[in-house]
């Protein structure tokens, strides 16, 4: 389709002229194609009318329609890139931003999670570019494996990740969060099989506070993760303001 809404397009004004040119020609033909044919059989005038719509209004109709089809399959493909990552296929920055706040406007609940890959530069720097976009690849498999379908994934920028768990209790994001601390088996075409551990920042949300302040809790608590020693997690603690170290990988 792409190929061919290329072809019918007019890049110059000859091209126009000439593309009109040869529509008009076609058009004519078919007239005097279905007025022959009617001469010819004595077709009645419903007939005729119906066989001047198939051969001659027929086309038109069709192209319209593909034109029609063609737009809309474009406009779906913009949305999506304007909203996707388009290495992970998750929502980017502000997809995931628009549906977090989403999910908040239906319950305030939740639980939102930062997570940044360990050493990640090591990785790009050893071993290539292709290596590091099969691990960010991989990573977000992982992430959608063991989150929910009303869950909120997104790539925020690099190698950092966010999840929002709608609806979902501390102990229950405690669970999510140590099996993704386990090292992430990833494979290129030129190493043998390679591994990543996730830093994990947490903060609970509450009505009053803004999406801004929940991000500003979780990334103070992945700092800390990541002062601990990476491959862990770290619960941000609202009633003192302080990190709480959750276990280690």
């Amino acid at each position: 389709m792409d190929r061919l809404m290329r072809l019918l397009a007019p890049r110059t004004a000859m091209g126009f002229c000439l593309r009109f040119l040869y529509l008009v020609a076609l058009m004519t033909a078919a007239n005097v194609f279905v007025h022959h044919v009617a001469d010819d059989q004595r077709l009645g005038s419903v007939r005729y009318h119906i066989l001047h719509a198939m051969f001659v209004s027929g086309p038109l109709v069709t192209f319209f329609l593909a034109v029609t089809y063609f737009q809309i399959q474009l406009q779906k493909k913009l949305w999506r890139l304007s909203r996707e990552d388009g290495l992970t296929g998750l929502n980017n920055r502000r997809s995931f931003f628009d549906q977090t706040a989403i999910a908040r406007a239906a319950k305030k609940e939740g639980v939102l999670m930062m997570l940044d890959a360990d050493r990640f530069k090591a990785i790009n720097d050893t071993y290539g570019h292709q290596a590091g976009d099969e691990c960010l690849k991989t990573i977000a498999y992982t992430i959608k494996r063991n989150v929910r379908q009303a869950d909120v994934v997104g790539r925020i920028g690099g190698e950092e990740f966010a999840i929002y768990l709608h609806d979902t209790s501390i102990r229950q994001a405690r669970a999510i969060g140590e099996r993704l601390v386990k090292p992430i088996s990833f494979r290129t075409h030129a190493t043998e099989p390679l591994s990543v551990t996730l830093s994990i920042g947490v903060a609970t949300t509450c009505a009053e506070c803004s999406i801004d302040d929940i991000f500003g809790y979780a990334d103070h608590a992945l700092y800390q993760a990541k002062q601990a020693g990476r491959a862990r997690m770290v619960i941000f603690d609202e009633t003192t303001a302080q990190p709480l170290k959750q276990g280690a990988a």
